[in-house]
């Protein structure tokens, strides 16, 4: 009976985490949300609490401490939300702002899942798998909105499978690692503006026959009849162009770009655990960067009669290969677990994260041309938490934890596919044992950010104004799991 329980578990949660959507509610698009016990304490101590089988991913040494076979499932529901208030100047100077609306909630509801099996492989030896999604994001503009030329869709989901084990190498000290593999997946889609691509074409070209035109009176002023008549017919033939491309231009409406694409890659975690006594304990784990290089496509939706505008101008907007380059950062977290007494415990966690690695995030055609740039230019960060929890009785366990979270986004380079900003945690849960041997475990999480003001400005094949404002960003999370000890 067990096994099926077991299986049960395993596969529904596996469904769960290959099915889902991410959205980003630690910094940037990280996803902490690997455990339902966990964020009752706000992730409080996750390296050293070693309390349930998601140890695998904060921290594998804490295996050491499961005295036996175990699985764990968990999901989450995210209900974010980013309101936007603001305007987008046209790329054209002098021209009026780009109208459109302003988006309620930009970015979308979603659930994410883990799962995770501990094997008691020996009493010094544990082996665990997971699979986790601990970096997503997913925004959605409508294709109206006043910053369409900014960004309409963003979707980055990394789903990761882990084979990690833990050695206690004595009564104080274990240590733990192992592999991961990303599998990570990217769409990016933004509106494009070929009314101002036109006329700013059309405007080019009407500076050259300016250009040739001044160049042609003064070599008709030197007497070089010949070279004045040259330079003449290119003025003319620069002129006739601008004002066919113009009139073409003022007929054309929006477009879309779309790139996307995916990449596996792998990377590693490492981690350590030293118990003082039985009461106390402090945990080290550091999880690596993985380096991606997606191989993608680029799609474009153009206007009818953008052939006629010539292969300059429409060649960058046909359908070709592309690459995604994108770093996964890596992290380091220190937590420290103490018993009070038979019923409390408190702890504290402190996390880095090497978000300082992404710079830049450039889409290259085939032809080497930047299709799309993001220029994120983050910093590290650090996330400080605090936690307690309480042992009601054999079968209640009740928590609640803090935590501040910051951001590797700055107000001078906050975009609207990312408009992320530094929160506060206050999280709360429990468990309750149902049965022997099975858990029911239950958090929630109410994060509230700070203002997120954005002035961003887009160069991608042409800049599309500046889009000027602020969001208004909050997050409300429920996680439920079952833990099953075997």
């Amino acid at each position: 009976m067990s096994v099926t329980i077991r299986q049960a578990t395993m596969l529904s949660c596996l469904l769960a985490v290959c099915g889902a959507s991410s959205e980003a509610n630690a910094s940037a698009f990280a996803l902490r949300e690997q455990s339902a016990e966990g964020m009752g304490n706000a992730f409080a101590g996750s390296a050293a609490n070693a309390s349930d089988p998601s140890t695998a991913f904060f921290n594998p040494a804490g295996l050491a401490r499961m005295d036996s076979n175990q699985a764990e499932a968990q999901a989450t529901w995210i209900q974010p939300q980013a309101k936007f208030t603001g305007t987008n100047s046209s790329a054209i100077p002098g021209a009026p702002n780009l109208t459109g609306t302003l988006p309620e909630n930009a970015i979308k509801p979603a659930a994410i899942g883990s799962v995770y099996d501990v094997w008691n492989a020996a009493p010094d030896w544990k082996l665990a798998f997971a699979v986790n999604t601990p970096f997503g994001m997913r925004s959605e503009y409508k294709a109206d909105w006043v910053g369409r030329y900014q960004a309409l869709a963003t979707d980055v989901t990394d789903i990761d499978f882990s084979v990690v084990g833990s050695y206690r190498i004595n009564q104080n000290l274990s240590i733990g690692g192992g592999p991961r593999f990303s599998y990570l997946k990217g769409r990016l889609t933004q509106a494009l503006n070929f009314k101002t691509i036109g006329l700013g074409a059309a405007s080019q070209l009407a500076s050259g026959a300016t250009q040739y035109g001044q160049a042609a009176a003064a070599a008709a002023a030197a007497g070089q009849a010949s070279t004045a008549a040259a330079l003449g017919a290119q003025a003319s033939a620069y002129a006739t162009q601008a004002q066919g491309l113009q009139t073409l231009a003022n007929s054309w409406g929006d477009g879309l770009g779309k790139i996307e694409g995916d990449d596996v890659a792998a990377g590693y975690t490492l981690g350590a655990l030293y118990e003082f006594n039985k009461e106390t304990r402090v945990g080290l784990n550091y999880r690596s960067r993985v380096a991606h290089s997606l191989a993608a496509t680029a799609s474009f939706q153009t206007p009818a009669t953008l052939a006629l505008a010539g292969p300059t101008l429409s060649g960058p907007f046909t359908a070709q290969a592309a690459t995604l380059k994108a770093t996964l950062p890596d992290s380091l977290n220190v937590g420290l677990h103490h018993d009070l007494n038979a019923q409390w415990a408190v702890m504290s966690s402190v996390e880095w994260t090497h978000w300082s690695l992404i710079q830049t995030l450039n889409g290259i055609g085939a032809n080497g041309l930047l299709l799309t740039s993001l220029p994120l230019k983050f910093r590290d960060t650090a996330m400080a938490s605090l936690g307690t929890s309480y042992q009601a009785n054999d079968k209640l366990a009740l928590r609640a934890g803090i935590a501040y979270d910051e951001s590797p986004v700055t107000d001078t380079t906050r975009t609207a596919r990312l408009p992320d900003s530094s929160r506060y945690w206050l999280s709360f849960g429990g468990s309750y044992t149902v049965m022997p041997g099975t858990d029911l475990q239950l958090g929630y999480t109410h994060i509230i950010a700070d203002k997120a003001l954005i002035t961003e400005t887009t160069n991608a094949l042409l800049a599309t104004g500046t889009l000027n404002g602020s969001y208004d960003n909050a997050i409300d999370m429920v996680s439920l799991g079952v833990k099953v000890r075997f």
